[in-house]
């Protein structure tokens, strides 16, 4: 526990450190949603920090707490370029109710809750339901914000469900 508390500590004085002036920042709201051809417990763990190395190109978490990343609450990891990393907090996951809540913070840039909900449509389709509320700042800013638009998002969205349909296919 000395542990988490020193990394959040951490994460805190690194975030206090920011000189964010007053309307300097922006928040967006985008969620969406996207139907699989598998059941909600095959869907889950491909939202989880090792499960989506199966489909997110680059996608390299290392964990901060504890040792290994586990997929579940309080763990924390980090992942990104070196110097532009991104801390990453699991606020919640519960593999009853396929859901997931996050907390990422990329202390030059943005701090993030994503909560990603899947919900079974039968025992082979399942519909993924990914919200991201996204506090912007600094000098990137504005591509950020334009990057978390409806359409930039949408397009996110059937990304995803391309790229994890084209790995469930391979899984058979």
């Amino acid at each position: 526990m000395i542990a988490f508390s020193a990394i959040l500590a951490s994460s805190l004085l690194a975030l206090a450190t920011i000189e964010v002036a007053a309307g300097a920042a922006q928040q967006v709201r985008r969620s969406g949603s996207f139907e699989l051809r598998c059941g909600a417990d095959t869907a889950f763990p491909f939202f989880s920090p090792e499960g989506e190395r199966e489909w997110v190109k680059g996608w390299n978490p290392t964990p901060v707490f504890p040792g290994t990343i586990e997929f579940s609450r309080d763990t924390v990891f980090r992942e990104g370029p070196l110097g532009d990393e991104a801390v990453w907090t699991i606020v919640d996951a519960d593999r009853k109710t396929h859901r997931a809540e996050y907390v990422r913070v990329a202390p030059r840039s943005h701090a993030a809750r994503i909560v990603v909900q899947i919900s079974a449509l039968g025992a082979q389709r399942s519909r993924v339901t990914v919200t991201y509320t996204i506090t912007a700042f600094g000098e990137d800013m504005a591509a950020l914000v334009e990057a978390f638009s409806e359409e930039a998002y949408a397009a996110k969205m059937r990304s995803w469900r391309e790229q994890i349909s084209a790995r469930l296919k391979n899984r058979n």
